[in-house]
């Protein structure tokens, strides 16, 4: 199982995502460069939008790491 964000990814479906916390759960559902997020409330969105918005360098894409050689 896969974490990241606090999310574990699902063992069937590589491109779901979920995150328990207490009563509350989230659901995001990756396809290409769109996200389906499902949530027992609008503010569990709105939290989980504000954490992705800026991720920083990218370190991995469709399974594979990245590394960046930064030449000066």
């Amino acid at each position: 199982m896969v974490k990241f964000l606090g999310f574990a990814r699902c063992d069937v479906n590589q491109a779901m995502f979920f995150q328990r916390e207490g009563n509350s759960f989230i659901i995001v559902l990756v396809h290409v460069d769109d996200c389906t997020i499902m949530a027992m409330s609008q503010p569990l969105i709105i939290r989980f939008k504000i954490q992705i918005t800026d991720l920083g360098e990218l370190h991995w894409i469709l399974g594979i790491e990245v590394h960046r050689i930064h030449e000066e």
